[in-house]
């Protein structure tokens, strides 16, 4: 009788622990990055920035390059350098001022039944300096 209850205990224990993975959800890999070179600038020269960013989640994806300029305390407000469709923007900044500027990647996505765009994700920025 005791084995009777310890095999129905085990049974039931497994039947549970494979229901609940059934129901778990599936993690999707998604990733965004930024780079820019080079990390020190002088006035009037190009900055290279590139961003990449995907989300295998979503069924549309649309990835800004940002930028912004300024010093820790007083930035300026973030606007969008590149756009891409297929996860990787490229951008060529010609700076114009010294001080900093920092650039960041932002990803919008949308699935097939919502169409409209919505912020998946933003990676850090990075940080170019800028002399004379």
């Amino acid at each position: 009788m005791k084995r009777g209850i310890k095999r129905l205990a085990v049974v039931g224990a497994l039947g549970v622990a494979s229901a609940a993975m059934a129901v778990t959800p599936a993690f999707a890999k998604g990733d965004i990055s930024i780079e820019a070179t080079p990390h020190t600038a002088h006035v009037g020269h190009v900055v290279k920035v590139h961003g990449s960013g995907d989300d295998d989640a979503e069924w549309f994806t649309i990835l800004v390059v940002q930028e912004r300029s300024g010093k820790p305390g007083h930035w300026g407000h973030w606007r969008a350098v590149a756009r891409s469709y297929d996860g990787n923007a490229r951008a060529k900044v010609k700076v114009t001022h010294p001080g900093q500027l920092q650039f960041r990647s932002v990803l919008y996505a949308t699935d097939e039944h919502h169409h409209h765009p919505k912020l998946d994700r933003v990676s850090s920025p990075v940080t170019v300096h800028v002399v004379r």
